[in-house]
Order: C-alpha cells, then structure tokens, then sequence
C-alpha cells in the first residue's frame, strides 16, 4: 500500500480507451476508413517517387542560342512506340510521362543551317528529366542586294547561291531590295539572279545559275556564322525577263 493505493495504481480509476479500439460498429467503421487513407497516402507518395521524368531534347547552335523549329523524332527502347514534334523558342522539344529506359532521338536542324540529323540517346528514369543537349554550327550568310534600273517596276525577284550540290534561294526585299542567303559555312558559292522557282526562302532542287543571261557575283564564302557581302546590278532587260508577273489585288 501507498497513500491508500495498492502498488501505487489506484484500480478503481478509469482509464482511457481510443474510440476506435472501444468494439463499436462505428468505431471499427472510422478505423477502417482512417486504415485505407493511409494507405492511399502511401501509394500517391509511391506512385509519385517512381513516376518517370519528362524527356527533353534541346538543340542549340555553336555560341548556345536556341534554335526554333528544328524536327524531332524519339523512339522507345522496345522500338514499339515514337514520338515527333518540333522545338520551341527555347529551342526544346519535350514529352512527359514516358516510359523508362533508353530513348533515340533524331535531330533535323531546319533547312538553313545545311546540317545533317543528329542523333542521340536519353535514359528516362524517375523523378528527374532525361535531358539530350545536341549542338549544330551556324551557317554562313550572303547578305545581297539587288539594284533596280532606273523606271522599272519593283518586284520581289529571285536570288539564289549555287554552292555545288547545295543552295540556297530567297526573294529579294520589294521595297529596299536587300535579300539574305544562308550557304554552308566554308563553302565557295556564286550568287545571281534566276527565275523563282520557290515561293519563299528555301533549298531548291536546281542550284544551278544561268549567268549568261542574268547577273552573277564571282566566288564567295562565309565561315561560322559569318556574312559576305554583294551587290547584283541588273540590266533593264534582264529585270523584265526576270521578275514575277504581278500579283493580283485582294479582294
């Protein structure tokens, strides 16, 4: 005995029992309910730890700017399944939520830089992004203008460099008759003007120059990233032979 308490527990004092150990229906109803948010809880927090990363390819160009626009095509590691988009203005392409493993990614540089695909490979594991960072050179640049005689009609003609088996054609400006031409960095191109055979700038089919009957510059070149300079001074006759026929007016 001890201050009238046998071994010091007084017996007859109630103690305290959880609701949900008490036996009761509706205790064993909210105990199995708490049950089952836990482990709700512990699969989410599961499911969260091992989803897998987004896969990322980003394409830049020899001083580190993004590069818009370029193709993107990436292949499962079975092989089974693709997917293929284009880069953004941060020069990414992106997709989420792939399975894991080891992805083949293939590059298409747009046309101007004259590259060829490149190829790559990103393992997609959990949590963290499968990230491939690939790089292409800048092209060189042939900035050209084209004076208009004296009295003619402008017109938006056709400017294109011939660099062998590459090329490059665009529209001169109608106004200021400034047009720029994007050629392999390094390569000896001439530059003239031809009848349009793109809408646009581009790559055409034929790079060749007739400059017996159109104005032509000699060899030129430009390295990474690097622009030349000419100047092609039509006559009044070879204008006429060479500029589009007007456009018509919008309704």
């Amino acid at each position: 005995m001890k201050n009238g308490i046998a071994n010091g527990v007084d017996r007859g004092r109630p103690g305290f029992t959880p609701w949900f150990w008490s036996g009761r229906l509706p205790a064993k109803i909210e105990a199995a309910i708490v049950v089952c948010v836990f482990a709700a809880v512990i699969a989410i927090m599961i499911f969260l730890f091992e989803m897998p990363g987004p896969l990322v390819v980003h394409l830049q160009d020899d001083v580190k700017e993004p590069i818009k626009g370029a193709r993107v095509s990436c292949t499962s590691p079975d092989g089974a399944t693709s997917y293929a988009g284009t880069t953004d203005a941060y020069g990414e392409a992106k997709w989420p939520g792939l399975a894991k493993g080891a992805w083949k990614c293939e590059v298409t540089p747009p046309d101007r830089y004259h590259s060829p695909v490149q190829v790559g490979f990103a393992a997609v594991v959990s949590r963290h992004p499968a990230i491939w960072i690939t790089s292409v050179e800048r092209p060189g640049r042939i900035l050209v203008q084209v004076v208009r005689p004296q009295g003619s009609p402008r017109a938006k003609v056709a400017v294109r460099a011939s660099c062998g088996k590459d090329g490059w054609e665009a529209r001169a400006g109608l106004v200021d008759g400034f047009v720029t031409l994007y050629v392999p960095h390094g390569a000896t191109c001439r530059v003239g003007l031809v009848r349009p055979e793109l809408p646009g700038d581009g790559p055409p089919t034929n790079t060749q120059l007739q400059c017996s009957d159109a104005p032509c510059t000699g060899e030129l070149s430009a390295g990474v990233g690097e622009a030349a300079n000419a100047v092609l001074k039509p006559t009044p006759e070879q204008w006429a032979a060479l500029r589009p026929p007007p456009e018509p007016d919008k309704p």
